[in-house]
Parts: C-alpha cells; structure tokens; sequence
C-alpha cells in the first residue's frame, strides 16, 4: 500500500494544488456585481465608473454631457458593489455660464481611492425658461384625384414650449406632420409635436437620447379637410340664443356652445358673408339646475349650397345659477365730501341702513366696513341741503336697488382765537 501511495507522488502533489487553486477561484467569484477581496487583489484596480450631479436648481439645466470617471480603487470591502461607487458633482451653488467643478468619489466603507481621472470637469449651465409657440401643420403628400386639402384646423394652435433659454433663442417652429396621401375624406389625428431650429434641423440636446426641449400638451388634434375640387372650407364660430325664464329665484348664468366653432365647405360665393352659424334657441323654460342640451344638425339653418364638413355633435351647456338677492346693512357711515376750504359739517350725519343686491355668494360676505357712501358739497355755501343724493362705491357684482338721500348742513368755519 505504501509503494501505490509513493508511485507517482509528484504528479499527485501538483495535481493536489491545482485542484485547491481551482476551488479558491471559484469560491472567490461570488454574484456579478461584488468586489473581489483586496487580499485576492494586490495592485489597485481601474474601474470606469459613472458621473452624476446633485443640487441643480430646477430652474437651471446641464448643457454638457457628463464625462465618465477612471478610478484605481485599493482595499476594496469584499461585501461592496459597484453599484455603490460613483462620481459626483455638487451643483447647488450653479450659475449660467461655463464653469470648473470639482469631482468627488463615493465608495462604500473599507475602500480606498488611489486616484481618479478627471479631477474637475468643465460644465456649461443654462435658464429654464417657458415660451409661447405656434403650431405649424405640415401636410406631406397629395389627395386623391379630384380633391384638394382645405383650411386646416389646429388644436390647440400653440403650446407652452420649456427648455434652455439657449436653445429656445434659435427655435424656429413647433410642427406637427401629417399625410394625406390618396385619401378622399378629411383627416383627423392627434400627432405629438417636434421642434426645430431657425435652419429647420432638429433640435437635440447634449445626450441626444434625452429631450432637451419639452411642449404641453405635448400632442396636438390637428383636421385636415379634405374636398373635392372648387369648394372651399371655412371655421365659424357658433352662437346661441335662449328662450323661456329659468324656475323662480334662479337665473341663466351663460349658454356655451360645444364646440365653439365648426367647420363648413362651399364654393366661395355661398361662404361670402356666412360668419357665424346661430344654433339657437334653447328653451330654458323652469330650468333650476345646468343642463346640456344636444342639437341636431337638421335643426339648423345652413345657408344653400353649404354644408358641415364632417359629422359634429353639437350641444348648449346651460349654465343656472341662483338669483340675486337682498340684505339689509345697518350702521353704514355717511360722509360729506369737497366741503369750502371756510365751511365746516355742521352736524355729522348718522349711521343709515341699506339694501344692497347681487348673488348670495357675493352679498353674504359683505360688511359694512366695505361700503362707501357720501354727498357731494362742491359749490355749496352755508346753509341747509334736504334730501341730498347719496353716492356710493360697493363691492364688485353689488348694487344698490334704490335711491338713497339724506339731509345735512354747512356753516362758516370759526377761525381760531376769535370769539
């Protein structure tokens, strides 16, 4: 037995080494994302890692692409992962313009930075801002023979573009594209909204991957007619009219139409002058509450040789609200205004009642304190003035239903050290 375990022993022996070798390797490979042992790993090690930023003004944007960081790492902790080491950059104390930043690394407890590349970096800031655009509708393509593209019709016609103050300086247009390749009947889409600068490029920001300009909405509904040939379209605006009085103590607040407007086609002649289409009138007869009244299109008189452009529903929401209302105030100061510089009030006028009137939302909160009332004494001499107008200045959406008047009196002013 002894002789079997000597034959080849030295074979055995490295044989033997290998295989521990081997199970410390794989012992020391762990999960993907862990950091091998510093007693496995003598030298230090490069890791490219990733830049962030922090403390940016949410008014403020980065206008240069991050740069990555290398950095040689020592003693690394065996539980860290590297998802736990990164670059960062304080932002907080930012302005516009290009300025130098200084890169700190983070790393878990346990490891040790020999070194990073870059230190700083160069970063170009920007103001947020907000601006107003027009939509412009883009139509690509031809219609079906015989027919040819109307007015088109934009929803909304602009949209609130935010971004660089920068880059907003060379926006040249909001657009929207549609096709109407052979197509015979009007097109209706809602198309999201692209931006391009004053060359007609697109406008990308320093990661192109990432919208630097952002719009709300950021769609639009967009309707193209599409005619036959020798007609014309046109958007009118609808109006209403109403008949009948709501129930008792409520009142017709307003009539909306919906939509506000339409869209008609027709040669140019039966157009001319066709500037608003009245869809009324609805009865709101005994109405005590808001009600939403559809209208039929063969209802409404459409001049001769026009006609809608598509199917539209179309309705009135009526709007009813509660009547107004009286309330009495009391204790309401009266004053006398534009008195001669050697007259006097003879005697102050006292405190009156009155009756005001407006919406109960409105006439419930007024205070005495907010009504103003006074008789005009421009011209007047010495004496006594009976039943004298009274003006007043009221809270908005109040008035006063009836005319208030009072007596009052002047007289001579006494100068001072004469008896």
């Amino acid at each position: 037995m002894l002789n079997i375990l000597r034959r080849n022993l030295g074979v055995k022996i490295i044989s033997l080494l290998f295989a521990i070798l081997f199970w410390l390797f794989v012992l020391n490979e762990g999960t993907s994302n862990k950091l091998a042992p510093d007693k496995l790993i003598p030298e230090p090690q490069t890791y490219t890692i990733p830049l962030v930023s922090s403390g940016l003004d949410p008014n403020m944007v980065v206008m240069t692409q991050l740069p990555v960081v290398r950095v040689r790492l020592q003693g690394i902790n065996p539980s860290a992962s590297i998802k736990d080491i990164y670059a960062q950059i304080d932002l907080s104390g930012g302005v516009p313009g290009e300025s130098t930043y200084i890169i700190k690394v983070n790393t878990p407890p346990g490891t040790n930075v020999v070194d990073f590349q870059p230190a700083n970096v160069k970063l170009t800031l920007d103001k947020v801002l907000e601006k107003t655009i027009p939509v412009e509708a883009v139509v690509t393509g031809s219609p079906a023979n015989d027919y040819q593209v109307g007015s088109l019709i934009v929803k909304p016609s602009a949209v609130n573009v935010r971004g660089p103050s920068t880059i907003l300086s060379n926006l040249g247009k909001v657009s929207v594209e549609i096709s109407v390749s052979g197509v015979n009947d009007t097109v209706q889409v809602s198309r999201p909204v692209s931006f391009r600068d004053k060359e007609g490029k697109p406008i990308f920001g320093p990661n192109p991957v990432v919208d630097i300009l952002s719009a709300y909405p950021s769609s639009v509904d967009v309707i193209v007619p599409v005619i036959p040939k020798g007609l014309s379209t046109k958007m009118i605006p609808l109006k209403v009219t109403s008949t009948g009085t709501p129930a008792s103590g409520k009142e017709l607040r307003s009539l909306v139409p919906a939509p506000a407007s339409i869209t008609v086609q027709g040669t140019t002649q039966a157009l001319k002058g066709f500037d608003y289409l009245n869809i009324g009138p609805v009865d709101i007869n005994g109405l005590a509450e808001n009600k939403n009244i559809p209208i039929a299109l063969d209802k409404i008189t459409i001049p001769s040789g026009v006609s809608v452009l598509n199917e539209t529903s179309l309705s009135v929401s009526v709007q009813i609200g509660d009547g107004p209302i009286q309330k009495s105030i009391s204790g309401v100061a009266v004053q006398v205004r534009n008195v001669g510089a050697d007259l006097e009030v003879n005697k102050v006028i006292p405190p009156m009642d009155v009756v005001i009137e407006g919406l109960p939302d409105v006439v419930n909160k007024v205070t005495p304190d907010q009504i103003q009332l006074w008789v005009d004494a421009s011209g007047h001499a010495a004496g006594s003035y009976a039943n004298s107008k009274v003006f007043w200045q009221l809270p908005p959406g109040i008035t006063i239903p009836t005319t208030l008047q009072v007596d009052y009196s002047l007289k001579s002013r006494v100068a001072k050290g004469v008896e």
